[in-house]
């Protein structure tokens, strides 16, 4: 059991660190990130918004500061990350906050991990076969949206850690030879959650309850004098709750610091926003198809037979919890006021609670059940026909629910899905399958990938240029920053482009440099229009478009605060055999220096990012040089270390 539990936790730890995007999705994660910047800077939990990109919700509280409402665990077990990734990053304050931010956000990814792994574990122990188990926590980690919040610094991953702990322990204490130990732990895992994700606190009910029964079909089995089991019965609920007391007191301490009292956690004034209509909730976090749980993790459909099976071996206790945390955290958020968690990636209030329901998927492959023998074992029992076409149905049921998670949640990897929140969009986001984001980002992603792949003959508007400032969505005009690059693959062509260099007197020359392929091709006189024509040579050309930048906002010429370049308001050009060029869109803007501009390049449409990974914004970040390379090969050698060593051990476990 440990060899799979190890295999697992290794191999997704791997893959979640290779496939990270290395930068935040949301204002929570940037605010619970502030306060862990607050605790390393200054020693106090008070949010500066100016340190971060963005914040939200903020409170006022204790001296005048504001503070954050969210749990304050992530941002401390975020301190030793944080405090990595700055020394990585070297003396450069832009390089620090981006190598610390990335290694920030590379913690949910062993955290996942650890929750496929525990999954597993659990199966096993119910009766699932070990090939089942794997699958089971392999599904969680890579068909569910799991994997999409392991590249995020949200709190839920960690939530949906704790409540598996808990749950877990409290399922074993019936049967541990250690019973104290295990509720010691899953009071532990219960009182951590709170000072996680407050709300997720709704489970404590349906934990209190599987306390009570779990220990008292311990001690009915044990004992037979009433009064004996009476006491060791509340002995056994009392180490449950005094285990507790950790978090809690840690979640009096935060308050105290934020709000000058234990018991104010920031939420008070949120009590009135359950507005929304039961039903309309429900519909919208189970089925709708822009945010309903089974498109976003369809595995969670085993645990509709699993369920069955596993009532049926007598298994009720473990059917009755699962479904009572995912219940719980359904029925809370289904009157939510925001139940749909903004412009994030699916039912995001419900990861916490996806893992305790996939465990009743363990039914569907219990040994000695026939939904996974093999075809020979099937026949090897006498049984024919029906039954075996019946088992290699349920078969391909549980690989195509499988395969229909890892695609769509790969969508949720492959685009920022922040970029598709902040769309302008026709359809309706939540109830039309059009603008449902499983189907939005593959649409975005075919367009962007369209756009690189464009026939020749072609000019790409490539790093280096802002949005197009045409009202009307054309490709021009739009300016550069101190430089801009096209790329194009249109041998021998003749194109014929405009640069509008004039700028205020008050702004410096521009000193402007035009390079093809790295040799210099002209250094015109500053602040002109001009009209270039250019002969392409019979390769691949990179053309470059360098000029010292100015800021409209710092000569008084207007409100907007970037560092600009000249402007190309025109670029055409027809090939040798008269083939007009295209000019595709594939432009990134530079990267701004302000905070808050800086965190939202990243999803800003206008900008064509071609994946959202870690080695396409690696290149164009603040790192450069051997800091960047020694960052690329951290990631590589530990995340291919760790994937090597779990795939070897999985390649060793007898299936």
């Amino acid at each position: 059991m440990r060899s799979i539990t190890w295999a697992i936790f290794w191999l997704l730890s791997g893959f979640y660190l290779l496939t990270m995007s290395g930068h935040t999705y949301s204002p929570d994660e940037e605010t619970m990130l502030a306060v862990t910047r607050s605790m390393l800077a200054r020693g106090e939990v008070a949010v500066r918004a100016e340190e971060v990109g963005s914040v939200a919700a903020l409170r006022p509280g204790r001296d005048a500061e504001r503070y954050s409402p969210y749990g304050v665990l992530p941002s401390l077990l975020a301190l030793p990350l944080h405090m990595l990734g700055a020394s990585l990053g070297g003396a450069d304050a832009a390089a620090r906050d981006y190598t610390s931010r990335f290694l920030v956000t590379a913690l949910n990814g062993p955290i996942t991990a650890a929750t496929a792994a525990l999954l597993a574990a659990w199966a096993l122990r119910l009766g699932s076969t070990r090939l089942w188990a794997i699958t089971l926590g392999l599904g969680y980690g890579l068909a569910t949206m799991a994997w999409p919040y392991a590249r995020s610094f949200f709190s839920e991953p960690l939530a949906a850690l704790l409540i598996l702990v808990a749950a877990e322990r409290i399922h074993a204490s019936a049967t541990s030879s250690q019973p104290w130990r295990a509720l010691m732990l899953a009071g532990l895992a219960t009182g951590l959650l709170l000072t996680t994700r407050l709300a997720a606190g709704v489970v404590l009910p349906v934990f209190a309850v599987a306390v009570l029964l779990a220990s008292w079909h311990r001690v009915y089995q044990g004992q037979t004098d009433p009064r004996h089991r009476f006491v060791r019965w509340s002995a056994s609920n009392l180490v449950w709750l005094l285990a507790l007391l950790p978090g809690l007191a840690l979640l009096m301490w935060y308050n105290y610091a934020r709000f000058g009292t234990l018991l104010a956690s920031g939420y008070a004034s949120e009590a009135s926003l359950f507005t929304t209509p039961l039903l309309e909730g429900l519909y919208g976090l189970l089925l709708s198809p822009g945010k309903g749980i089974v498109f976003y993790a369809p595995p969670l459909l085993l645990a509709i037979p699993g369920s069955y099976l596993l009532w049926r071996r007598g298994q009720r206790g473990v059917v009755l919890l699962g479904w009572g945390l995912f219940l719980s955290h359904v029925l809370l958020y289904a009157r939510w006021s925001v139940w749909d968690g903004g412009g994030v990636w699916g039912p995001r209030f419900l990861l916490p609670v996806v893992a305790p329901l996939l465990l009743l998927g363990a039914g569907y492959g219990l040994r000695g059940g026939r939904e996974f023998l093999s075809d020979r074992e099937l026949h090897h029992r006498g049984t024919e026909g029906t039954e075996v076409r019946k088992g290699m149905a349920l078969k391909g049921l549980a690989v195509l629910l499988l395969l229909v998670g890892w695609l769509g949640n790969l969508g949720g990897v492959l685009l920022n899905f922040s970029t598709y929140g902040v769309m302008p969009l026709a359809a309706d986001r939540v109830h039309s399958v059009a603008g449902a984001a499983l189907v939005g980002h593959w649409r975005i992603l075919s367009e962007r990938w369209a756009a690189y792949r464009t026939a020749p003959p072609v000019c790409r508007l490539a790093d280096g240029w802002f949005a197009s400032e045409a009202s009307d969505g054309a490709v021009l005009p739009r300016r550069s920053g101190a430089w801009g690059e096209l790329h194009c693959n249109a041998p021998s062509a003749r194109i014929y482009f405009n640069l509008d260099d004039r700028r205020p007197p008050e702004a410096s020359a521009s000193a402007l440099r035009l390079t093809l392929n790295g040799a210099l091709l002209a250094e015109p006189s500053s602040g002109e229009l001009r009209h270039y024509q250019l002969h392409l040579p019979p390769t691949a050309a990179s053309i470059r478009i360098e000029a010292t930048p100015w800021n409209p906002l710092a000569v008084g010429f207007s409100g907007r605060n970037d560092e600009l370049g000249p402007k190309l308001t025109e670029l055409r050009g027809t090939s040798p055999d008269a083939q007009s060029l295209t000019l595709a869109d594939t432009a990134i803007a530079p990267l701004p220096t302000q905070a808050k501009p800086r965190w939202a390049w990243y999803y800003d449409p206008p900008n064509q990012h071609l994946v959202d990974h870690w080695a396409w914004y690696l290149p164009r970040s603040e790192l450069q040089g051997r800091r960047a390379t020694l960052m690329a090969s951290l990631l590589l050698l530990l995340g291919g270390g760790a994937m090597g060593v779990g795939a070897y051990q999985l390649y060793h476990l007898r299936l």
